[in-house]
């Protein structure tokens, strides 16, 4: 598992954990914060779930996503969507997960990096580039997701 997907997985626990910055606090490296041990446990399973396997050689996706952690809130975030407000705008306002302040962007992946369910739609040839998919629910809540793009199909 390289770097960047050991922290966007600790980063969508953290999410799901329901632990938040403070207003006004900086994204700075600051005073420890003391959290749970349950919350350890999470990131224990994540790290040596099945799930998360070794991808195939080749095969990448770069997509974005808006993580919505409360279920009567997808319609909210849909209809801004279709009264035209930009994707990365909407992720920016009501996105749960820490990409959401990069417009919900996770950059460059290959399969196994995320959860099935996620990866399920990033890698499915029937989902369309550049088309809103969702709401996919997955242990962190309920995302609307965007390929941008996909090699080695």
């Amino acid at each position: 598992m390289n770097l960047f997907t050991m922290i966007m997985t600790l980063s969508m626990l953290v999410s799901a954990q329901g632990f938040t910055m403070p207003p006004g606090a900086s994204r700075s490296v600051g005073p420890p914060i003391t959290l749970h041990m349950g919350f350890f446990d999470d990131i224990s399973k994540a790290f040596t779930n099945e799930e998360f396997v070794s991808p195939p050689e080749g095969l990448k996706a770069t997509a974005r996503h808006i993580l919505i952690k409360d279920k009567g809130q997808v319609e909210l975030v849909l209809n801004e969507l279709e009264a035209g407000v930009g994707f990365n705008q909407v992720a920016k306002a009501f996105s749960a997960c820490p990409s959401g302040s990069q417009g919900g962007s996770l950059g460059s992946f290959s399969p196994g990096t995320m959860v099935k369910e996620f990866d399920a739609v990033i890698f499915d040839p029937e989902t369309n580039i550049g088309e809103i998919v969702g709401p996919v629910q997955t242990k962190f809540g309920y995302h609307l997701i965007v390929v941008d793009k996909r090699t080695g199909m």
